[in-house]
């Protein structure tokens, strides 16, 4: 994993300007990368303000191999205030900030993938899989004891949320996604909530804080997905990629 750690760290130090060096250094140390992931995305992104950027997928069968060349590659957008920084994994911040709730970013840092989510019932996956429809939510609501959950408005009894997001949507953007396991274990209060991979508007549209794509891609990732090889998510600052 220590050839994983340099290469991210010669990313990140390439965003920066020559004094932020040796911050950035400390920052990314602080990273508990997984040793059992066998499938990895990588999304890079050209500078903290950019909306745009580039997901790179990448496979190996064993851990202890490299992971050689991305076996897909495509544009994606992310938040429409770009990217803002995850303070479970950066402890000590000395420039950037940290992300929260409504602040239209994208999370950065490391995160693993739960659930494949869709409106229709869509078989052959190796992911978990849960079908949607207009009575699921995502609540972002921070007072809320379901914050940052998908729930069944109609099984709640006690609704206590008045924001939330309906995963069933008229513009089509979340048939079919993938919730990022982000501000998930446990869930804090204002630090941000509802964070997916899913359909995009297009290309010039950013999100309100996910990693979107076209559909034709959105449909290759969820198909290559494997819970056993135990994906993650990088989405990092890249202004070369």
């Amino acid at each position: 994993m220590k050839t994983l750690f340099s290469v991210l760290v010669v990313v990140i130090l390439i965003a920066c300007k020559p004094r932020d060096e040796k911050t950035a250094l400390k920052m990314f140390e602080q990273i508990d990368y997984p040793e059992t992931s066998l499938q990895k995305l990588v999304v890079d992104i050209y500078d903290l303000n950019s909306t745009r950027g580039m997901m790179r997928v990448y496979e190996r069968t064993d851990t202890g191999r490299s992971w050689g060349n991305p076996v897909m590659k495509f544009e994606v957008v992310i938040g429409k205030n770009g990217l803002a920084f995850d303070s479970t994994q950066f402890k000590k911040l000395e420039y950037g900030h940290y992300k929260h709730e409504g602040d239209g970013c994208s999370p950065a840092g490391l995160f693993t993938l739960g659930k494949i989510f869709s409106y229709h019932d869509t078989t052959g996956l190796k992911m978990p899989f849960e079908q949607v429809d207009v009575n699921d939510l995502c609540v972002d609501d921070i007072n809320s004891q379901y914050y940052n959950l998908l729930i069944d408005d109609d099984t709640i009894i006690n609704k206590d949320y008045t924001s939330f997001e309906r995963m069933e949507r008229k513009d089509m953007q979340y048939e079919y996604g993938v919730w990022v396991n982000y501000n998930t274990s446990p869930q804090v209060p204002g630090m941000g909530s509802c964070i997916f991979l899913h359909i995009w508007k297009d290309p010039s549209h950013a999100t309100s804080g996910c990693t979107a794509m076209s559909k034709e891609n959105m449909l290759k990732l969820i198909n290559w997905l494997d819970e056993k090889k135990n994906p993650i998510l990088m989405q990092y600052i890249n202004p070369k990629f």
